[in-house]
């Protein structure tokens, strides 16, 4: 017989996080100095040459950028509960907001010079 069969059934679920981890890393990658600075600006400002010249952009073009800002996440958040990789669909949710902001931003003249 194992310990297990002798004590209570218990549920072994993954701890829930508590937030909501898309808003979470979107506000990391835009507030914190050193990923902004060395990650998030250089894409964006690529990202509005594209926009400006007229080029459509496919939002998993941000996929790169929001897999190495995760890893960032999670080495600066060590938070039980967290996955040891981003969920293809998370990622594809954070691609496309990035994405919808971003543009608005342009739009808006943010990143002009």
């Amino acid at each position: 017989m194992l310990i297990n069969e002798m004590l209570e059934k218990q549920d072994y679920k993954k701890p829930e996080l508590g937030y909501d981890l898309k808003e979470d890393l979107i506000c990391f990658m835009r507030n914190d100095p050193d990923f902004y600075r060395k990650e998030y600006f250089p894409v964006m400002h690529k990202f509005k040459n594209y926009v400006q010249a007229g080029k459509r952009i496919n939002p998993m073009a941000f996929e790169g950028l929001v897999q190495k800002a995760y890893e960032c996440y999670q080495n600066m958040f060590p938070v039980e509960g967290l996955e040891p990789k981003l969920s293809n669909e998370m990622c594809e949710d954070l691609c496309k907001e990035i994405h919808k902001s971003e543009t608005d931003y342009v739009g808006a003249g943010h990143y002009d010079e």
